[in-house]
């Protein structure tokens, strides 16, 4: 469809907006992006937000996008950054199909992205080519808002994944990048990503759900060069640690939660939200 057929459609479903006021959101569009993207695909953005079907086609980008650039309802996109966190695939059943999903965070220069595998897509992760560290392209991908309304990109069949060769890959940030520092941490830091070694075990014990299942939690304290803090372990990250802990283990944590605890002070708690990285 041309960017005339587009403003045709929102008018003839929607005639309480008038052309002035769809160009004058155009131009808004522009203006936002940067100019990345065509008047088609901000067209569309637009009937989108009205409410508005138009007939679908894919819409490509042949730049790639940088994380902050992204909004929900875009088509063949192209991102390209760091792999921070590799979360295992999962499988899913629902009421007319089922499969798998794995989701990945990917760091850029401007931010951190979230990731999601369908399928096919997500045997990379299950056979292991996908790690946290690589630096990785993603093409043909479609972004959808998350329920709390951020952008993630999805990854179906049709996209593809690329690794960036050796010469580019100092481009894109660290793995430390976006790290905080203990020392910084407070009641409202929420999720956060750290780095640190481990200075002692406090403990593990089991406990009893409410459905009289058993769960795990262990306790440890993670030091880095401006403070310590206690970290809390729930379920299967108890066991995902214990095979890995080692003497001088210095662990990164991504998308672990800063919560506090009775007595007031500040604990960080890893659960199955949380991706862990063991460094030796």
């Amino acid at each position: 469809m041309t960017t005339e057929d587009l403003i045709r459609a929102i008018l003839s479903q929607n005639p309480a907006i008038s052309e002035a006021q769809i160009l004058e959101r155009l131009d808004a569009e522009r203006t936002r992006t940067g100019g990345l993207l065509g008047d088609e695909t901000l067209l569309r953005l637009i009937a989108a937000k009205l409410g508005v079907q138009v007939q679908q086609n894919n819409i490509h980008n042949s730049c790639i996008l940088s994380s902050s650039r992204l909004f929900a309802g875009l088509y063949d996109v192209t991102v390209a950054g760091r792999l921070i966190a590799v979360y295992p695939a999962r499988n899913f059943q629902g009421a007319e199909k089922s499969g798998k999903f794995a989701t990945l965070l990917m760091a850029d220069n401007d931010g951190i992205l979230r990731v999601v595998l369908w399928n096919e897509r997500a045997e990379l992760v299950e056979n292991g080519e996908l790690k946290a560290g690589q630096v990785v392209r993603l093409v043909h991908g479609y972004t959808r808002a998350d329920r709390s309304g951020k952008t993630e990109l999805h990854l179906s069949g049709k996209s593809q994944i690329e690794w960036e060769p050796e010469g580019k890959i100092g481009e894109y940030p660290s793995m430390d990048k976006f790290n905080a520092k203990i020392k910084a941490l407070t009641s409202t830091s929420g999720n956060v990503h750290l780095s640190g070694g481990i200075k002692g075990i406090l403990g593990k014990k089991t406990f009893s759900r409410s459905d009289n299942s058993e769960g795990t939690v262990m306790r440890l304290t993670l030091t880095d060069d401006s403070g310590q803090v206690t970290v809390v372990v729930w379920n299967e990250k108890v066991a995902e640690l214990e095979k890995n802990l080692t003497a001088n283990t210095r662990l990164q944590l991504i998308n672990a939660r800063v919560k506090e605890a009775q007595n007031g002070d500040l604990e960080v708690h890893v659960d199955q939200n949380t991706f862990v990285n063991v460094k030796a």
